[in-house]
């Protein structure tokens, strides 16, 4: 008789179990809840419990039932609570069981970026390649000296628009992201951060953009000359949706270069998009 595999959720309920009873040897546990009761039917239905075990209002598990549990998953094929399948792709998971279970394990976009090639490939086949999507971890990240984090999709793919006066020889730039690519660019400016490499924000100058800039791991922000920003930016370029973030700006200590940035932004309550900063020179304005 076929009996289907354990949940994710009870597979992730038996790992945490397991962490208790390498600790207590045993748990008696309430039998109400779904979980305990996804792996008490899974028992019941494989005679590792005895069958009226769902019937009473408590059951204690141990490690040698938890050790027959791994053994018979592994036996069946099925996905077992005691391999890495939170740290294996789905690949990888394919190999040793015919589970799908897609909730578990990194996403197949968890560690991509999009990244715009500083030397890009020319190809007999294809146009120019300027841009590609990778994994991240696959970079030779002591290469670069720098991350830079463009906000825009349309601004990053033109990104030779604008006047970028960066001081670095080697940047990694890379988008930050919509659903797809997100979490790639979280994880690598965790990286970069840890790493002590400078991380460099390009986006819009208005309220939800400098709120990100400042309450992330960014250490500038690329900009134009103040004189500049003053002519160019206006009120119909900070939308009343954001003016939420003006207080956490304020309140935020930042260097003294972006200082009079802080102040125009909020004590005259304008902005400018990323797109009207084409032609303007733009430089890295330390913010921390």
């Amino acid at each position: 008789m076929h009996y289907p595999p354990l949940t994710a959720q009870a597979l992730r309920y038996l790992q945490q179990l397991q962490q208790r009873l390498n600790a207590s040897g045993s748990e008696r546990v309430k039998t109400h809840t779904k979980s305990v009761q996804d792996v008490l039917r899974w028992c019941t239905e494989h005679e590792l419990v005895p069958a009226n075990s769902l019937q009473l209002p408590q059951f204690s598990f141990d490690l040698p039932l938890l050790k027959a549990i791994a053994a018979t998953q592994r036996q069946l094929q099925q996905a077992c609570f005691q391999d890495e399948i939170q740290q294996q792709s789905r690949l990888d998971n394919a190999l040793v069981h015919q589970q799908e279970l897609k909730s578990l394990g990194p996403s197949p976009r968890q560690h991509r970026v999009l990244v715009k090639l500083n030397n890009p490939i020319q190809s007999t086949a294809l146009p120019t390649i300027t841009f590609t999507d990778i994994d991240w971890q696959q970079l030779p990240l002591s290469n670069y000296d720098a991350l830079l984090v463009v906000e825009n999709l349309d601004c990053f793919y033109q990104l030779e628009r604008f006047n970028l006066a960066l001081l670095y020889q080697q940047p990694l730039i890379i988008y930050r992201g919509d659903k797809l690519y997100s979490k790639g660019c979280k994880a690598l400016k965790t990286f970069c951060f840890q790493q002590n490499k400078p991380i460099l924000y390009f986006g819009d100058f208005d309220a939800k953009g400098v709120s990100i800039a400042l309450n992330e791991d960014y250490s500038a922000i690329l900009l134009p000359e103040l004189t500049t920003l003053q002519q160019q930016a206006s009120t119909a370029m900070l939308p009343n949706t954001q003016l939420s973030f003006i207080a956490g700006i304020s309140e935020h200590t930042v260097a003294a270069a972006f200082l009079p940035y802080q102040q125009l932004l909020c004590q005259q309550l304008v902005g400018l998009r990323q797109q009207n900063m084409q032609s303007m020179r733009l430089k890295p304005i330390s913010i921390r």
